[in-house]
């Protein structure tokens, strides 16, 4: 009996010479490095994640795991990745990419393969942070980007699931009557940094299928999009988020121009964030963005990825499309995706990375160090 994923798999083109693909992904549901710090402001106890906790912690959960091997799986029967050609690449810094990996590949259905640990590929030595510049970027992201609810309303139906903890009530930390409040460096603080922070562990915990609160699935995806929200308020438009990803953007664009393996990238959030705004692309990622935010909060949620395919044999156009799985303990494991750019041709492409790379202040420089990675 063919299956629908079967039917997924016959009617996706399969990878071929002419036709080349790319795949940029985030890392697993991991262990949320936030729990220490909203502690204190729920009577419940905080999710038991069996794995290490803590800041620059965050390994994969075991059933973050599970999902990256799903999928894997799903990625050869559903998008037409060959695993003969298949070729990875993690971010050396941390764990949890490593394991993403690893988890990818055992989905693949690959025995043995050997991983590529690039420190300046994933943070460029040419890249420098300018803070100054880094807290005026948050700062305009922030004074642009769509609010995902009404703020006040979403607080206080936290506040009921959460329970007044030690540290008080969610809406006396912004102070009487006031709205959003950001601390020096243009950051969200007060209540909307915790009600952030909730929605990230909320939605890892029921991810990995680990008790944490007692919520419905409307309310994980409303808390979810504050997170992202607020994580979207320091990865989009900012010039040190963007300079991180030349390299990375050059290797994909070469390897879609003249490589026979299809490279497989471990990274985070913030790369898969940067990389839309180099490229102006936009995603809603249902249901973790309201669709009125149109398209500006950009989901990156765990496992999410961006697929770039080069079909230089047929119409010679480039897509870019973006792939995520949607938490929803759903016993059939299909990813959700959305083409979010078409390139009419590699020319095109090419002439939007210029584009983009002219928007962020020494972009392009450190882009075209990429070429000969020597010179620093």
């Amino acid at each position: 009996m063919i299956t629908f994923a079967g039917l997924m798999a016959l009617s996706w083109p399969v990878a071929t010479d002419a036709k080349r693909q790319m795949y940029l992904s985030r890392h697993c549901v991991r262990v949320s490095d936030d729990d220490a710090s909203i502690a204190n402001y729920t009577t419940h106890s905080m999710p038991e994640w069996a794995a290490p906790t803590g800041p620059f912690q965050g390994w994969c959960t075991s059933g973050g795991l599970d999902i990256m091997k799903k999928t894997g799986k799903d990625l050869v029967e559903s998008f037409g990745v060959d695993p003969k050609r298949a070729r990875f690449f993690s971010d050396p810094g941390y764990v949890r990419d490593t394991d993403t990996a690893f988890a990818l590949m055992q989905g693949m259905g690959i025995k043995h393969a050997a991983i590529d640990f690039d420190t300046d590929l994933f943070n460029p030595p040419c890249a420098n942070f300018d803070p100054l510049q880094f807290a005026a970027d948050v700062r305009a992201r922030f004074a642009v980007a769509p609010l995902p609810g009404d703020y006040k309303t979403d607080l206080r139906e936290l506040q009921e699931i959460i329970g007044v903890g030690p540290a008080g009530r969610l809406e006396d930390i912004d102070g009487l009557d006031a709205g959003i409040v950001y601390d020096d460096g243009g950051l969200p603080a007060g209540g909307a940094k915790v009600m952030a922070q909730f929605g990230q562990s909320i939605l890892y915990a029921y991810a990995s299928n680990i008790p944490f609160l007692d919520v419905t699935q409307e309310q994980i995806n409303k808390f979810t999009a504050w997170h992202a929200w607020s994580v979207n308020g320091i990865f989009d438009d900012n010039t040190a988020i963007a300079n991180q990803q030349t390299w990375l953007l050059r290797r994909i664009l070469d390897g879609l121009k003249t490589e026979s393996t299809t490279n497989i990238y471990a990274a985070h959030d913030a790369n898969v964030a940067a990389f839309a705004s180099l490229l102006g692309l936009k995603w809603n990622a249902p249901p973790y963005a309201p669709a009125e935010t149109k398209g500006e909060l950009k989901p990156t949620p765990p496992g999410c990825g961006l697929l770039f395919e080069f079909d230089d044999e047929n119409d010679g156009a480039v897509t870019v499309t973006f792939v995520y799985r949607v938490f929803d303990h759903s016993n059939e494991f299909q990813l959700s995706h959305s083409e979010v750019a078409r390139f009419e041709s590699m020319s095109e492409f090419e002439q939007t990375i210029a584009s983009g790379l002219k928007k962020f202040s020494g972009a392009e420089e450190c882009f075209n160090k990429a070429a000969d990675p020597v010179l620093v």
